[in-house]
């Protein structure tokens, strides 16, 4: 009766403890996924600003331009004086008298200079007081976009903030769960056993694959640009499988599909190292983060930031995608998914 018990007892303690493992994991996820939506959201704010950015950038070299033509009155003015000294605006009398003294040949030419000047004249009068209102209605515009700017910033700093937040909770909560201890035992001697990339992910391979009508969802791992496309090896380590990125800006590099990290840490003379594998057949590599947000054995969501990267002249992200152990090009399946 008392053997009884006690297995009643440890089974009770096995369906309590799953069942707060699975609420924590729950809570996980819902933060995760949060993590994800708010990063999404930051990038969006990111690009506005920068197309606001590139605005006011058009718009004061517009201002420049307007202000040089309204400073420049010299040509204007000795167009003006020419005229009056010409007495261009004697009565017609006067000017018949004094046509009389001159060939007609001089009469003309001077009648066509004359008119040239008066032409110009009033296309520089009307350009002068055009560019003045242009230029009220720019420095509007630009007060208006400025402010807007502000703004945008402003917003953009506090998402950062509450990004950053939620990451340092997905990271607090994920220490509670229990993960897989056998990927990160390995994760350990794959470090010290392998000697170069392919054997490493050859090792890695947890042999989870399944055979899905599913399309595993992939997508770039950085908002950055390409500057290696898949064969070319133009990264600081000449790898030439995957894509290399270029960032502009510390950015936050994200999980490029959902799934298990294999691998986190630092590999050869590689740096940091991330390998991430689902259970449809596809392993992501990713090389050259500044620091690691995730640890092997957790569980990522595609889109979910992982690490960051900077904007430094030798900071690059190469990104390799194999599946079912096939090195691929990245775009081909980022491209149509």
């Amino acid at each position: 009766m008392k053997t009884l018990f006690i297995f009643f007892l440890i089974y009770l303690f096995s369906v309590c403890s799953f069942s707060a493992d699975l609420k924590l994991k729950n809570k996980l996820n819902g933060l995760k996924r949060q993590t994800v939506k708010i990063h999404n959201e930051f990038l969006i704010n990111n690009k506005e600003l920068k197309k606001i950015k590139i605005d006011i950038n058009r718009n004061s070299q517009k201002k420049i331009i307007f202000n040089k033509y309204i400073k420049d009155k010299d040509l204007l003015g000795r167009r003006i004086v020419f005229l009056l000294q010409d007495k261009f605006y004697t009565n017609q009398f006067t000017r018949l008298v004094k046509n009389l003294n001159h060939s007609s040949d001089d009469v003309i030419t001077k009648q066509i200079i004359r008119e040239f000047f008066l032409k110009e004249v009033k296309i520089g009068i009307n350009q002068y007081f055009l560019n003045l209102e242009n230029l009220k209605s720019l420095e509007e515009e630009l007060a208006n976009e400025l402010e807007n700017y502000k703004k945008k910033k402003k917003k953009l700093k506090k998402k950062l903030r509450t990004l950053e937040n939620k990451i340092k909770e997905v990271a607090k909560l994920q220490k509670k769960i229990k993960s897989d201890k056998k990927l990160k035992l390995k994760a350990k001697k794959l470090k010290e056993k392998a000697k170069n990339l392919n054997d490493l992910v050859k090792a890695a391979d947890t042999k989870r694959k399944i055979i899905s009508k599913i399309k595993s969802k992939i997508k770039m791992p950085v908002s950055g640009d390409i500057i290696s496309d898949y064969g070319q090896g133009k990264d600081l380590h000449k790898l030439k499988n995957g894509l290399v990125f270029k960032v502009k800006e510390e950015s936050f590099v994200t999980s490029p599909m959902n799934g298990t990290v294999v691998y986190a840490d630092k590999f050869r003379s590689l740096g940091n190292l991330v390998m991430i594998e689902d259970n449809m057949g596809f392993t992501s590599v990713l090389i050259g983060m500044k620091n690691l947000l995730i640890s092997a054995g957790n569980e990522v969501l595609i889109g979910e930031p992982i690490a960051k990267i900077s904007s430094t002249i030798k900071s690059q992200l190469y990104f390799e995608l194999r599946e079912n152990g096939k090195i691929i090009d990245p775009k081909s399946k980022v491209e149509i998914l």
